[in-house]
Order: structure tokens, then sequence, then C-alpha cells
């Protein structure tokens, strides 16, 4: 595998740490994602958010998948599924269109207000200014300790009370079954927000079922994918050689071992089920224009994912960018260097 057709960082792999990630400028007083007009309330986080994990809607101006200045791809955490209390290594994934950035200065902090029932949001607004608990670190990748009350402010278990007149409640598992603990991260300019996924009891269930589901229940590895490959009309193009201006499909090549199945507690049966998990690929580049900013692997072939390329039309390196995610919140990504090369006379 190359240089540039390989896991980056090389120290890991999945997913913002995470699960879900967006960026936001700096400078409040409310946030949102940095592809809409700064007059939107952070209410449309959620719907930001929504949009790039299951793309439900379709693209207004540049595309998500072009990168046009300075993005954070992903936040991923290490292991990608872990107790309260217990480490992780967290690593942010930054590029521009040129390549990855490897030399800049990073804020980390674990968010520490749960979200209100009110809020239609991932996370609560305030993780957004400063009821943050500092982590140690201003590289890309830094160690930090999931706080051990991570459960009562972001799981199942009964949140502190806080004051005014907005009663606590414990938050609802997402269609995994999972709970996250947010991390803010403060890069270039940028706000960004990763999920780590943490380990809590079984609400709503039995003492027999939790038991049972304590006993069965495998927690969350990052998936991993091989190298990418590329053809036009089903004839093989070299990644060092693709001809300026056509079209070209890729196909990314995913472990047969990324899709697992989990143990899920069915709240309305009051069963334990196993579920496949769903695997998804975000596009990136400078240059070029993918079909889709995201795409899923075909019922027929759960071991490929593809997309459509359009190469551009002036010659040169491009560097482009696969963030490789599971339904669980694991995330790994790839970049994979191509050379455009002048297309012959037609």
């Amino acid at each position: 595998m190359s240089p540039h057709n390989r896991p980056f960082p090389t120290a890991l792999p999945t997913a913002f740490p995470t699960a879900l990630l967006t960026a936001f400028p700096t400078a409040f007083p409310t946030a949102f994602p940095t592809a809409f007009p700064t007059a939107f309330p952070i209410s449309f986080l959620f719907l930001f958010l929504f949009i790039f994990l299951f793309g439900c809607i379709p693209e207004v101006g540049p595309p998500a998948s072009l990168l046009d200045g300075p993005r954070v791809l992903a936040m991923r955490s290490e292991p990608a599924e872990v107790y309260p209390g217990e480490s992780v290594r967290l690593v942010l994934t930054i590029a521009d269109r040129t390549g990855p950035i490897a030399n800049a200065s990073i804020d980390w902090a674990f968010c520490s207000a749960p979200k209100p029932p009110t809020e239609n949001n991932v996370i609560s607004d305030h993780c957004l200014r400063d009821e943050v608990r500092t982590i140690s670190g201003h590289g890309l990748a830094v160690m930090a300790q999931v706080p051990l009350d991570a459960c009562a402010l972001f799981g199942p278990e009964l949140p502190p009370s806080a004051s005014g007149d907005i009663v606590p409640r414990p938050r609802d598992p997402d269609h995994s079954g999972g709970f996250y603990q947010p991390v803010r991260a403060r890069v270039l300019g940028l706000t960004a927000i990763g999920l780590v996924r943490i380990r809590c009891g079984l609400s709503g269930a039995s003492q027999e079922t939790a038991a049972a589901f304590r006993a069965r229940y495998q927690p969350n590895r990052n998936p991993s994918g091989g190298p990418l490959s590329a053809t036009e009309t089903e004839t093989p193009v070299a990644l060092a050689a693709v001809p300026a201006g056509h079209s070209i499909r890729f196909a990314l090549t995913v472990s047969e071992d990324s899709r697992e199945s989990f143990l899920w507690f069915d709240p309305a049966e009051q069963e334990l089920k196993l579920l496949p998990e769903q695997l998804r690929v975000s596009w990136l580049a400078g240059q070029g224009s993918f079909l889709r900013s995201a795409t899923t692997h075909d019922a027929a072939d759960s071991h490929t994912i593809h997309n459509e390329w359009i190469a551009p039309e002036q010659a040169g390196p491009v560097v482009l960018w696969t963030v490789l995610r599971d339904s669980r919140g694991g995330v790994t990504v790839y970049s994979h260097s191509v050379q455009v090369t002048a297309s012959g006379p037609s």
C-alpha cells in the first residue's frame, strides 16, 4: 500500500471518535455549520448532521465532497467504545484541497453540559461555549480519560439536578442502542464536535435481560478498508494515470470483519436481537466532482463501496479522501494519491 493509500494517521483506525462530526466558526453567539449562512440558528446542527450521515436532502451550493478550504474530516476514538473512566486516544484528521494538515494546534475538551430535553440538537449549545472539561495536549492525537459521570450526563442514568425550570431526564439511546460522550475540538478557526461511544447500563429491561446483555454484548471496533481501485467503462484505471475530464468509478474495499453484528435491546418486545452494522463512506477531494458525497454498500456486495468521480480537466496530483463509518460510531480515514494525466486527442 503506497504512503498515500493508507489510514491517516497511521497510528490508528473509527469515527469520529466518533460517530458524528461537524465544524462551526469559532465566533458564536449562535452556532451553525460553516456551509450554511450565518443567520441559521444552532438548531440546524441536528439537521446538518442528519444530512451528513444519511444524505436525505439534495445539496445546495458547493457539494460537501469539495474541499475548498481547511476541513475537519473526522475525529476518531481508539478504542471505538469504552466504559466511563477508561482512556481513549482521540485523533483529528484535518485537510484542505492540497492534502493533510499536520501542524495545527488543537484545543481539546469534553462537553460537560447534558442536552436539555427542550433542545432538538445532538449536543447542548453550552458545549459550543465554555461548559467543558479541558483535555491536556494540543496535537492531532491526544490521550484522555472519559469522564466517570458520562452515563449520567449523556446516558440512561438520571442526570444531576440543574438550576431553572427544566427538569433533567436520562438520554434516549440512538438507533443502535448507543450513548455518546461529546468531544469538542477547536482548530484553525473551526469548532468540531465528535462523539465517543460509551458503555452504560441497559435501560427499561428486566434484570435477567440486562445481565444477558452485559454478558453477550461486544463493544464496537473501528471499521477498516483496503485499497481504492478505479475503472472506466469496466476497464481498470491506474490511480497514477487517471485521464483528465473522464468519469471514473471508484471502489473502496471494506474488510470482512468491519460490518459487525451487534446485540440490540428491543424495548417494545423486551428482547435482545442481533443486528448487522451499516457502513457508509464519505468521499472528499479538492478537485474534480463526485457524483455523491456519501455512499453505502450495495445489497449484493457488502465488501465494496462505490462512487463516481469526474476528474478535473487540468493534469496534476489530487488527494482523495474516504471516511469509512459504521452505524455504531466507528470511523477510519484513508487518503489516496491520484495523478491526473492529460487526455489524448479524441
